[in-house]
């Protein structure tokens, strides 16, 4: 049997520059998900996974593009070792961005 889990990495954060998660150790699970989901107008968002061997250090495995008209985005990745995280670009003082991150683990 398969364990799961889903953790809060943003509520409701209000972002007008490039933001990340924290690091979130996920050394245990075989397959993940983000989702990030957006409250009211915002710019086109770039999106990126990056995983970690130790938290510190990134690199990019993944992007996606939350076009200004959708709310709402998943990003799947699996082999990623330890350590995820996701960044996100594109919103600025002029067009800030209201988001929610969510990490969904299985393994």
């Amino acid at each position: 049997m398969q364990n799961t889990n889903t953790s809060v990495l943003a509520r409701r954060v209000r972002i007008s520059d490039d933001y990340a998660t924290l690091p979130y150790e996920a050394g245990w699970a075989t397959e993940a998900v983000f989702f990030l989901q957006t409250e009211g107008d915002h710019a086109d968002l770039a999106l990126g996974v990056e995983v970690s061997p130790d938290g510190i250090n990134w690199l990019r495995r993944s992007a996606a593009t939350l076009a200004a008209a959708d709310s709402l985005i998943d990003l799947p990745v699996g082999q990623f070792g330890n350590w995820l995280r996701l960044t996100v670009s594109g919103a600025s003082e002029r067009q800030p961005a209201r988001i929610l991150i969510h990490l969904n683990l299985k393994g």
